[in-house]
């Protein structure tokens, strides 16, 4: 049996504000710390086949084993996070993401059919979404599984081991291989 060849990296969620989510998932659950992307935006973004010029706030931090990312879309609208923005405080279940060698196999191996959005991550590795929400759940990520995107993972295990929940729960992030 074919298998994503690996375990959910990442759970994803669509937040009206970074910070309160932030510190409700460090006062709830103790993950931590979270790694601030402002204002960011992807090269060669795409939802449902046409260009689109998505800025979103980002924060990550590690829970266990898995990567926990916040998203505050910022516009425009609607996009794959949403039709609108969600109000201060809310939280809502977005995507499973993994990290995968080979993104044809992997998204034929979902038969998810057309990706729902498509990005550059750098020059070698993109990410995909896939509606699976009547099969599983969620939408599904897929990531190209490359030195730069293990890197990005590496940044949020790292910041978590030994963190003791001191400090400000939002943090920028540190150059690749610097999170301690």
């Amino acid at each position: 049996m074919t298998t994503m060849h690996g375990p959910i990296m990442q759970l994803g969620y669509v937040v009206g504000d970074i910070a309160t989510s932030a510190a409700n998932w460090r006062a709830r659950t103790g993950a931590g710390p979270f790694f601030h992307l402002p204002s960011m935006a992807f090269d060669r973004w795409a939802f449902n086949g046409a260009p689109q010029d998505l800025v979103l706030h980002i924060a990550f931090a590690q829970l266990g084993d898995i990567m926990v990312e916040l998203i505050e879309p910022v516009g425009p609208w609607p996009n794959v996070y949403g039709d609108a923005p969600l109000p201060k405080g809310a939280c809502r279940p977005h995507h499973h993401a993994f990290l995968v060698g080979d993104l044809d196999g992997a998204a034929a191996h979902l038969a998810a059919g057309t990706p729902v959005t498509t990005g550059q991550i750098s020059d070698s590795a993109q990410l995909r979404y896939y509606d699976c929400r009547d099969t599983l759940g969620l939408l599904v990520e897929l990531i190209s599984d490359t030195p730069d995107t293990r890197a990005f993972f590496d940044i949020a295990r790292q910041g978590a081991e030994g963190w003791d929940g001191g400090g400000p729960v939002l943090r920028p992030i540190p150059a690749m291989g610097d999170a301690a």
